[in-house]
């Protein structure tokens, strides 16, 4: 096996060109930090010394994680579709500004908040059981939840209507 030295080298040569070479393909500054270090942890697992390796298998290594987060991406869109589809069905139709607005700030949301609602709201789960599916502490997914409550609810009042305004004529 390569030792610790040898791959902590490897990691300071090519990560940079690795990072570049993912953040070329992916839109999502994050997400390319996270491919990167997935690229390097395949790395650590699959080292070997009588096949060692460099930036061309960490760059084939980076495509296969880039085609599975496009994959991904596909489904989540796939899945935000149908959640759309599904909340425009469920509200009235003197509500689609409100409907947009609340779906576009949820969609702007991280994917672990959304996962928390999801799990909360359209599958019904107490926060223990969302804790679990998330691998996080029931208070974690409280606190979250509250968060985004907070976040939405001024999202869920309609727009006071003209006569409703409080004037102030003096």
């Amino acid at each position: 096996m390569i030792d610790e030295s040898e791959f902590v080298a490897l990691f300071r040569e090519h990560h940079n060109a690795v990072l570049r070479f993912i953040e070329r393909r992916v839109s999502d500054r994050e997400a390319a930090a996270d491919l990167t270090m997935d690229c390097f942890e395949i790395a650590w697992r699959k080292r070997d010394p009588r096949d060692p390796f460099g930036l061309p298998w960490l760059y084939r290594t980076a495509r296969n994680l880039i085609a599975n987060e496009y994959r991904r991406r596909d489904r989540e869109g796939a899945l935000w579709t149908h959640i759309e589809d599904h909340v425009r069905t469920l509200s009235s139709e003197a509500e689609p500004v409100l409907v947009g607005q609340l779906l576009d700030v949820v969609r702007a949301l991280p994917e672990r908040d959304r996962e928390i609602l999801w799990l909360t709201y359209w599958e019904d789960l107490p926060a223990t059981e969302v804790a679990i599916v998330l691998s996080m502490s029931e208070g974690a997914v409280w606190t979250r939840l509250n968060r985004l409550r907070s976040r939405l609810r001024p999202l869920l009042r309609p727009p006071a209507s003209p006569g409703e305004e409080v004037r102030d004529d003096r």
